[in-house]
């Protein structure tokens, strides 16, 4: 069965526009002022311990020769030999 209608369709009216707000949100709030502050300067002082030789004994040899230096405590033991001359250090 075949139903065919030739009736226009009716076109409703348009919907009316929505009520006003009754409490609208309110105004944004200003910026908080701020007063000029005064400058802050903070000056760090870094101090740097001078390291301590540590004990223990070190060898150097090179082209002009030997050098032996040895620490235990503070006692220190420095040993040169060169071509021209030896050099004895002891300190207590």
């Amino acid at each position: 069965m075949l139903m065919a209608s030739c009736k226009d369709k009716e076109v409703p009216p348009p919907a009316p526009p929505p009520p006003p707000v009754e409490n609208p949100s309110p105004a944004p709030a200003p910026k908080p002022q701020t007063q000029a502050s005064a400058t802050t300067t903070t000056t760090t002082t870094t101090t740097t311990a001078k390291a301590e030789d540590p004990d223990g004994t070190s060898v150097s040899i090179g082209s002009g020769g030997v050098s032996i230096k040895s620490k235990d405590g503070t006692d220190k033991n420095n040993v040169t030999v060169t071509k021209k001359e030896v050099t004895i250090q002891k300190t207590n």
